[in-house]
């Protein structure tokens, strides 16, 4: 029978796992997103629940206004109502996905503690983050594709 012994995280592994998450998912970027930065640097500031719950709430919604943004752009350079109406689709349907995940997160992290918030708050962040990037990938690739 094996046992398996539960030590909970300290706050120092929480942080050093935050911070080497975002450096993990910005390795292939040359530097670190703004808003990936002021994230980390607003976590070392102050290791209270309540300030790192708000830096992931206020580093969540600046990547929703950043995936918003990019949305607008890329729905405003696309040729055509056919490739509009697509582009409207497919992220209607990233919406409804986005949701039923945050409704998970919720029901299954939504306890006390610093740990708890950390988890379901950088799971929301890291998914509308994703998308915020994947839609400028699309504007870039749009870009490059009629400037030839």
């Amino acid at each position: 029978m094996k046992h398996i012994i539960h030590m909970p995280f300290t706050l120092k592994q929480l942080l050093l796992a935050s911070a080497i998450a975002m450096t993990v998912a910005v390795h292939g970027q040359e530097k670190e997103d703004p808003i990936d930065a002021d994230y980390r640097r607003c976590l070392l500031k102050d290791t209270s629940v309540a300030n790192i719950c708000n830096c992931a709430y206020d580093a969540y919604a600046r990547w929703e206004k950043e995936m918003n943004n990019a949305y607008k752009r890329l729905n405003k350079a696309l040729r055509n109502e056919r490739e509009r109406e697509a582009l409207k689709k497919a992220q209607a349907a990233w919406e409804t996905y986005r949701d039923a995940q945050f409704s998970t997160y919720d029901l299954m992290f939504n306890l006390p503690g610093i740990r708890w918030c950390s988890v379901r708050q950088d799971g929301r962040i890291e998914m509308v983050r994703s998308r915020a990037l994947e839609l400028k990938e699309y504007e870039e690739a749009l870009k490059h594709k009629s400037a030839k």
